[in-house]
């Protein structure tokens, strides 16, 4: 499969136009589906749960993943005992950009599960910049808390200060920060990262592609590139299922730095959508906040919200993607980690490290938001919270 990687906006590397024409006539090549800006694919765009597997493996082994994730869940899945809590405690917690409904959902969690404990919590915003996240966490750690989350963080930077908290006695506890769940043994100031598997969200993402467009997905990418670990993971794992379907196609991967999503991705989108034209049928990111940058942009050269090219974003199941697919506006997906329930694992990893104890290892699997289920587990209030009774298991593990 040949595609074309791009770090920002420009032009494209004249081969495209070549592979683009073999793309669309060849009838041994890649299928690209031809539907145009604001016109429906037939029976496409729809990311449904289907019981009966099609019969290309490529296709069923999408469907499969789908079906898992668009699921309800009803029963708790998580740990089954915790130790006591102490109480009158003070934590902080530093989100990288409080704009990000990602590194807010998470922190309505905490402070939830918080108050509960009876613990004081204060939040610090890194304002989307990676200096001042540096600078929040020193300040953080002059405040001797017991215990620092770091929310979207990249641990290579903060890796130092990581250390000078431990050294202190502070607990340090991650969100999305790394490159993996648990502990990080590169990372040794960091107790544990909660997150759902990176991995297994872009391929639920990707996979919704595959199976709303009945295996011929053309496809953009958009992420942080190499910025952060995480977006590496996200668009490298999205790009291997779109990859592996034999109709299926990459057309574009567009990076650029996380905190320059507001300015630039609506230039991107366009530019995409202007070279590619219908070609292009779908379009997936690492995250929700892309897509709240590139549809005015869209929009305003004619795409219509209910037309290709679609959109689907792996991560993090933010209100206004909620309301997008509720509504059938350009996005037909979403991958929404339970990020309240995650805010009351942090709590519980705190837990565990006041009281000597080892991380619990712990990861939930991703949930996909499609027009289906877009109004059940939170859904009706913008945010998914699985109904599977967390927070009562917490508070009964802590003693409550």
């Amino acid at each position: 499969m040949t595609y074309f990687r791009r770090p920002s906006v420009g032009r494209y590397n004249l081969a495209v136009a070549a592979l683009l024409a073999t793309v669309a006539s060849s009838p041994s090549g890649i299928f690209v589906p031809m539907a145009h800006a604001g016109e429906t694919l037939p029976e496409g765009a729809v990311c449904a749960v289907n019981p009966t597997l099609p019969a290309d493996p490529t296709l069923a082994e999408a469907q499969k993943i789908v079906n898992r994730a668009a699921g309800v869940s009803s029963t708790w899945d998580g740990p089954k005992s915790s130790f006591p809590a102490p109480k009158g405690i003070k934590i902080v917690y530093i989100a990288s950009n409080a704009n990000n409904p990602g590194d807010i959902g998470v922190y309505d969690g905490l402070k939830e599960a918080a108050t509960a404990l009876g613990w004081e919590i204060k939040m610090i915003d890194g304002q989307n910049s990676p200096s001042t996240n540096l600078d929040a966490l020193s300040q953080a750690i002059a405040l001797s808390p017991k215990a620092i989350v770091v929310s979207s963080y990249e641990p290579k930077s903060a890796g130092q200060l990581f250390d000078e908290a431990k050294a202190a006695g502070i607990i340090v506890v991650g969100n999305h920060t790394g490159e993996a769940s648990g502990f990080q043994p590169k990372y040794p100031g960091l107790f544990t990262n909660i997150s759902s598997d990176p991995v297994e969200i872009a391929k639920v993402a990707a996979s919704c592609a595959l199976v709303a467009s009945k295996g011929v997905a053309a496809v953009s990418l958009v992420s942080c590139g190499d910025q952060f670990a995480l977006c590496r993971i996200k668009e490298d794992a999205m790009g291997d299922v779109i990859k592996h379907s034999p109709k299926s196609a990459i057309l574009a991967i567009d990076n650029f730095p996380f905190e320059e999503i507001q300015q630039r991705m609506g230039a991107v989108a366009v530019a995409d959508y202007q070279k590619l034209g219908s070609k292009l049928t779908y379009m997936l990111s690492i995250n929700d906040l892309y897509w709240d940058a590139a549809i005015p942009a869209l929009s305003a050269v004619g795409v219509e919200p209910d037309g290709a090219p679609y959109m689907i974003a792996a991560g993090d199941g933010s209100p206004a993607a909620f309301d997008r697919i509720r509504n059938h506006e350009h996005q037909i997906a979403t991958v929404a980690e339970p990020l309240q329930a995650h805010g009351w694992q942090i709590a519980d990893e705190i837990v565990r490290a006041l009281n000597g104890k080892a991380p619990s290892n712990f990861v939930s699997y991703p949930h996909l938001v499609t027009a289906e289920n877009v109004g059940l587990e939170g859904g009706d209030k913008g945010t998914y919270d699985p109904g599977n009774n967390y927070r009562e298991e917490y508070k009964k593990m802590w003693g409550l």
